[in-house]
């Protein structure tokens, strides 16, 4: 997941020139026009979204080679400044090396006209790790950041079920001198992407190019270039070649694993109900909040975050793997999304977001990870963690530990109820408490909900075409969901009276117990597991056991005190894989008559697609890692039924995907 950023060095005229691909980042004509020209006017942009303002929702543009993000800025600057558009704007791009946050720097300011959306973009932008970034920007942008090879991400892509690019700039490196940015299949997979209005736009005319557009399906002419250059290209889908993006590379062949394509669903009403306002419940609340949808929140609780996620204090760490598979991914960007939001909502809403790192102690992690010290440094870079020795460990934390620890900087600390009050804060978000949802029945086109009037006590109909189910283990209550194998894991945790040595604590410190810096004059120390869930009564020994292994985190065995003077008990919910549950509910018995073959045969080929229930989902399974898999998991809900560009590649949408466990099962003979 490690990838390496780009090799610069600085020409007298201050342009950066690559060292890798030989060449300068920008025209050595004005950079600044040369991308007003070719990209901005060659697409025409602001007559488009004029046009399109009220017709559609959001405006996608799609760009390989993101280099310091300057037609980035500019379009962003556009659109902040015109009032006649669509609502928001989806900005994807690709960039196998990207620059460091110091080369960026620099860079910008060369443009001091572009101030306001370089300070924005320096606040957020990633500077490591492969995949898709997500960034939610003002003026409702959301700038989607691809590093790796352009082919592989752009593939990697749920494209049948995202909404299509409407422009694309292709704006890498010379086709002589980077010929991978230009090639013929990386041209066929970008006309998958398009709509018939799509157009494209570069600055190269190399007959390659050219050529390669229109065996892709597209219009290609020259026009004007800017200043020295005589030309630019234009292109558009050829009106004879355009498909629809659900096409199937697979169109008569078998499909791979054909029981997660999901179908498309629209809602007609930007309207949905959310069950349960815990952490999973209500950031989804606010990703599909953002998009202007009206959304109604039910708890069965008095108050919100009143389960697990309700602790005074919970980690933000990056859960660790071996290999670089789906899961590794899907926590990596998960945590890094969740940081990002929290930096902004701090701003924003004053949400109780502390920064100040998480140290893991090196035993613990060993113990429950067995991930050698090669197996993190080979994968993540050293801004998501790094190991650090006794003295360096014992300084970062602000007091002597028991052993060196690994040192993840972007991680900290934050109050569950202020980040969920700053959710629900949001204007389109109604929350309903007291008041369980009992059951819930497909209707025509729409879902209805039995639930209880909060006010009158009695029981009444909801109907809604949208339902995401976020209560946890509660979830198995409803029949689309009983088969779902979800655990409930008892946890308690226990508070402690800081001391005259405990406030010296700077950082999250994470052994067998997780121990936080002082906050009204308590630390917390989380968590017990139990697979007793008999009773959610506070347990003596359990705070016992707390309190001696938080002191094993310390050289000084004292450090803590041993009097508790506070606990809390609480229920999480694991799924039996320990990976979250998200995503469009299955039809179990449609696809258990659809795929029985697998019960025989484990290899059995399919070409029929899952079945599924659409509108209705579920976001559960988080464990211990809610705080860090929650908000990206929300965001990726909330795009996925808005029909948004989804911020997880296939594969790590399936690996959480509900139908899992029932194909698993299938394979297995156990069903």
């Amino acid at each position: 997941m490690k990838i390496k950023n780009a090799s610069l060095s600085w020409l007298d005229s201050g342009l950066p020139y690559s060292s890798r691909y030989e060449d300068v980042y920008y025209s050595r004509d004005d950079e600044l026009a040369e991308s007003q020209h070719v990209f901005i006017e060659g697409n025409n942009l602001l007559q488009r979204w004029a046009d399109s303002a009220a017709a559609i929702q959001a405006f996608s543009i799609a760009e390989l080679g993101f280099g310091s993000g300057l037609n980035f800025m500019q379009v962003a600057k556009l659109w902040s400044e015109t009032s006649q558009r669509p609502s928001r704007l989806n900005y994807l791009a690709f960039e196998k090396h990207p620059l460091s946050n110091a080369q960026l720097q620099k860079i910008h300011q060369r443009w001091p006209e572009l101030a306001a959306q370089s300070h924005e973009l320096q606040q957020y932008y990633p500077e490591h790790s492969a995949g898709c970034h997500r960034l939610c920007l003002n003026h409702n942008i959301t700038l989607d950041l691809y590093y790796g090879d352009a082919f592989q991400q752009l593939e990697s892509r749920y494209a049948e079920i995202s909404a299509t690019i409407d422009c694309w700039f292709l704006d890498g490196f010379s086709p002589r001198l980077n010929p991978a940015l230009w090639e013929p299949r990386l041209f066929q997979l970008i006309a998958k992407t398009c709509n018939q209005n799509t157009t494209l736009s570069t600055y190269s005319v190399a007959g390659t190019v050219r050529h390669a557009l229109t065996a892709a399906g597209f219009a290609v002419e020259k026009l004007p270039g800017h200043g020295k250059k005589r030309h630019m290209l234009h292109a558009s889908r050829a009106t004879s070649s355009v498909a629809s993006n659900t096409d199937s590379k697979f169109p008569d062949a078998i499909k791979p694993e054909p029981w997660f394509e999901l179908p498309g669903f629209t809602a007609r009403h930007r309207k949905a109900v959310v069950i349960g306002a815990g952490l999973a419940g209500c950031s989804t609340a606010y990703s599909l909040a953002q998009r202007g949808w009206q959304v109604t929140v039910f708890d069965s609780a008095d108050r919100p975050v009143a389960g697990a996620s309700g602790n005074n204090q919970l980690a933000l760490r990056c859960r660790f793997f071996k290999t670089p598979d789906s899961p590794a991914q899907f926590f990596l960007h998960s945590f890094l999304f969740a940081s990002r939001q929290f930096h902004k909502l701090r701003e924003e809403a004053g949400v109780e977001w502390h920064d100040c790192g998480v140290l893991q102690l090196n035993s613990a992690m060993n113990k429950r990870n067995a991930i050698r010290a090669e197996d993190l440094a080979a994968l993540y870079a050293e801004q998501i963690v790094r190991p650090l020795s006794l003295a360096e460990a014992s300084e970062k934390a602000g007091v002597p530990l028991s052993e060196s620890a690994w040192h993840i900087p972007t991680g900290g600390w934050i109050n569950p109820e202020s980040l969920c009050q700053a959710y629900l804060s949001h204007p389109n978000i109604a929350l309903v408490l007291s008041s369980p949802v009992t059951a819930i029945e497909a209707g025509d086109n729409t879902w209805t909900l039995g639930t209880r009037d909060p006010g009158l006590n009695k029981s009444e109909l909801i109907q809604s075409e949208v339902v995401i189910i976020a209560n946890s283990y509660a979830a198995q209550q409803f029949a689309q969901c009983r088969e779902l194998p979800l655990l409930s894991v008892r946890g308690q945790i226990t508070e402690l009276q800081g001391s005259r040595k405990s406030r010296c604590l700077k950082t999250v410190v994470s052994g067998e117990r997780t121990v936080f810096p002082l906050k009204q004059e308590s630390h917390v120390v989380s968590a017990s597991y139990s697979s007793d869930n008999s009773d959610s009564s506070s347990r003596a020994e359990e705070n016992l056991n707390n309190l001696r292994l938080a002191a094993d985190n310390f050289a000084d065995s004292a450090f803590l005190g041993s009097e508790a003077v506070a606990d809390r008990v609480s229920q999480r919910c694991n799924s039996i894989d320990h990976l979250p549950v998200v995503g469009m509910l299955a039809d179990t018995t449609a696809m258990r008559d659809t795929y029985a073959q697998l019960g025989k045969n484990a290899n059995a080929a399919f070409q029929n697609n899952g079945s599924y229930l659409p509108g209705l989902y579920i976001n559960v399974g988080h464990g211990s890692n809610g705080l860090a898999s929650c908000p990206l998991s929300g965001e990726f809900l909330a795009a996925l039924i808005n029909g948004d560009n989804l911020p997880l590649s296939k594969s790590m949408i399936n690996s959480i995907s509900p139908a899992r466990f029932l194909i698993r099962d299938l394979k297995k003979q156990k069903r």
